[in-house]
């Protein structure tokens, strides 16, 4: 079955938002599982379950299917990553770092902190950001096309 995950672009001043599992050596999106949901609808969940905060949903950029190991297992996973922002009044951009706790975890996980970052685009190459294709597609969104992807490993 396809496991189907909506993810955040959210940037500010020439850097964008990743966030990292506690002890994972990588950083993503933030976003998670589409439950019964539009992907819109469900990436609006995660981001007020993620960052605490509403967002208004932008322009889908990527659509990516997608199939990796994840702890052992194969993940068949279809993604929708949207350009979002932050409400106007949000601190979060004058953060540089921080720290929330996803109160939901995924398959019965206990919950766990997420450490969010904002990254210069020009230095994603400099860090292990997954899905590998990213590290690429996130500095070249400017245009309006919308980017499919096959990847498999």
């Amino acid at each position: 079955m396809k496991h189907v995950r909506t993810a955040a672009i959210i940037t500010h001043r020439n850097k964008i938002l990743l966030h990292s599992n506690q002890g994972e050596n990588y950083w993503t999106l933030p976003g998670g599982a589409v439950e019964n949901e539009l992907t819109k609808d469900g990436l609006k969940r995660e981001m007020k379950e993620e960052l605490g905060e509403e967002v208004s949903i932008g322009d889908l950029k990527i659509v990516a299917e997608n199939r990796f190991l994840y702890r052992g297992e194969e993940v068949d996973s279809i993604e929708f990553y949207y350009c979002v922002n932050l409400c106007p009044d949000s601190e979060l951009p004058e953060l540089a770092t921080f720290t929330k706790t996803e109160a939901f975890g995924q398959n019965e996980e206990m919950p766990y902190e997420l450490n969010f970052k904002w990254i210069e685009l020009d230095k994603l190459d400099e860090i292990t950001i997954l899905p590998p294709f990213l590290g690429v597609e996130l500095k070249q969104l400017a245009g309006k096309t919308i980017k499919h992807i096959e990847q498999t490993t």
